[in-house]
């Protein structure tokens, strides 16, 4: 006589729990691996501006554009009604608009109006701020003024030119909670 052999309702309980025990210590390495993705296209992007913004001070003998801080706010530092936002700068050098989206960038509800609910990438055309402090000097200018306020000689590639606009990839004072960029196209997660 043959006799089949099943599950018993221990062992098919013991298995569940060993499924659910490996999901659990499988979920929060997948959700880093996700950040760390997120992190690196963001990178990646930045970068690509970082060489459009390199072409465009080799066409311009090294002149820093001149750009609004926050586009969707108004002009300043520009005065008037100019309004200009660096990714309009950058078009004829960064021929890919989705370079100026970093991936964390997403729409917001803590904003203030009239910018609620919105990415910055969808107000300002980019996730990245532009250092307007720089506007229209030449990078040997911009060295000088660093040099006179540290009182110490610095290379032109310590000095950030674009950064996340918000802390996109952690807690604002943390490490890495944003990515910056250098004149000479170095992307970090720390400011010099």
């Amino acid at each position: 006589m043959r006799r089949d052999r099943a599950f018993t309702l221990i062992e098919l309980m013991v298995v569940i729990a060993i499924v659910a025990l490996l999901i659990s210590i499988l979920l929060p390495a997948l959700g880093k691996a996700k950040a760390s993705a997120r992190r690196t296209v963001c990178a990646s992007q930045l970068r690509q501006v970082g060489i459009g913004f390199r072409q465009y001070l080799n066409e311009s003998r090294d002149r820093l554009p001149y750009a609004s801080f926050m586009p969707s706010l108004g002009p300043f530092p520009l005065s008037g009604t100019r309004v200009i936002p660096i990714a309009t700068v950058l078009k004829n050098f960064v021929t890919d608009p989705g370079a100026f989206q970093c991936p964390n960038d997403i729409a917001d509800d803590g904003r203030a109006a009239p910018n609620a609910g919105k990415s910055y990438f969808e107000s300002e055309l980019s996730s990245y701020e532009y250092r307007v402090q720089l506007n229209g000097l030449t990078m040997a200018q911009v060295v000088a003024r660093f040099e006179e306020r540290r009182e110490e000689p610095i290379a032109d590639n310590m000095i950030w030119l674009m950064r996340d606009y918000y802390n996109f990839h952690g807690p604002a004072g943390q490490p890495g909670s944003r990515r910056y960029l250098y004149e000479d196209g170095h992307v970090t997660d720390f400011e010099n």
